[in-house]
């Protein structure tokens, strides 16, 4: 495909989504922005969904693959480490993902707010499933280096990572400012913390 087409339909279609979002869009409108046939438009992009993957995908995986290795790692520390550097390892890893979406803004607008429709409607609820999943690692650990620590149970922990990660982009949702983005999402996981701290019985 020429480059140049390719690049005006994106920029046709990431217009076209960001105003009507994925469920309202029209392919139909997008090859009128583009200034092709629909038919043209449909020989070069399947349909929407391919659109808006063509457009979001490799942003959305990107942060994800972020996250997970942020994880993976954090899981390679000895438990002492993880408990004594939790506060500072998160708080750097968690600017390293406000960058990349600030970055790619226009990308985590559809993503979050515009989605819904698509495949990527539960994104944040991927990000999600791997916070619980480390969470339960983490107390898993911290038992069998027998530290006292209080069982949190699975539903409990589903809704509370579930309101972090929505809290987080809310950012984006807001459309606020990266600095500000950045003294929220603080605020946030100073809240959060604390929480957990009295939750497990552990600090950090």
């Amino acid at each position: 495909m020429d480059e140049s087409i390719k690049d005006e339909i994106l920029q046709a279609a990431k217009e076209e989504f960001l105003t009507f979002g994925y469920q309202e869009a029209s392919m139909r409108n997008i090859a009128s922005k583009a200034k092709l046939t629909t038919g043209s438009l449909y020989y070069r992009f399947i349909d929407k969904a391919e659109l808006f993957d063509a457009i979001v995908g490799q942003d959305a995986s990107n942060l994800l693959n972020m996250f997970i290795q942020a994880q993976e790692n954090f899981a390679t520390f000895s438990v002492m480490k993880q408990i004594k550097e939790m506060e500072s390892y998160t708080h750097f890893k968690m600017k390293e993902m406000i960058d990349y979406i600030y970055n790619h803004f226009d990308s985590f607008q559809l993503i979050i707010c515009k989605s819904n429709g698509s495949k990527y409607e539960y994104f944040i609820d991927s990000m999600v499933d791997i916070e619980v999943k480390n969470t339960k690692r983490f107390i898993q650990d911290l038992k069998k280096k027998n530290i006292p620590v209080h069982d949190v149970d699975d539903n409990l922990n589903h809704i509370l990572c579930t309101s972090l990660f929505r809290a987080i982009f809310e950012v984006v949702v807001h459309q606020m400012q990266k600095k500000e983005a950045i003294e929220y999402i603080d605020k946030v996981y100073r809240f959060y913390e604390v929480g957990w701290m009295e939750l497990l019985g552990v600090k950090f």
